[in-house]
């Protein structure tokens, strides 16, 4: 028996997809940016092609992670409450929080590593 009070695991790891995708683009964008800064740093000029060559194939796994969390929510459909579908936001964030941090600190490891 399921109880409607609580939240849905289905539902929460939706949420979470689409989180991790956020922290996934803000990750990219944060590349992105050192990575202009670099060469503007070092050449004095823009990257070639504003280093989209970074930025597109970057966001594109974003883009799959976020499909993804839109078809499982599609799949599970929408809590029977707000304030369940609230509950389920937030265990989405504590269940993105750890993947995210280490994203970040990737970035973070790399921007460090060119310096």
């Amino acid at each position: 028996m399921n109880d409607s009070a609580s939240p849905s695991g289905v539902r929460v790891f939706g949420k979470s997809m689409h989180l991790l995708a956020a922290g996934w683009v803000v990750s990219i964008a944060w590349l992105w940016m050192a990575g202009v800064r670099q060469e503007l740093l070092r050449s004095g000029g823009p990257p070639a092609n504003y280093a989209m060559a970074t930025l597109i194939p970057g966001l594109i796994p974003a883009a799959l992670i976020a499909l993804c969390g839109i078809a499982i929510e599609r799949w599970s459909g929408p809590a029977p409450t707000q304030t369940l579908q609230t509950r389920e936001w937030w265990h989405g964030f504590w269940w993105a929080l750890f993947p995210n941090l280490q994203l970040l600190f990737t970035v973070w490891m790399m921007t460090q590593d060119g310096r």
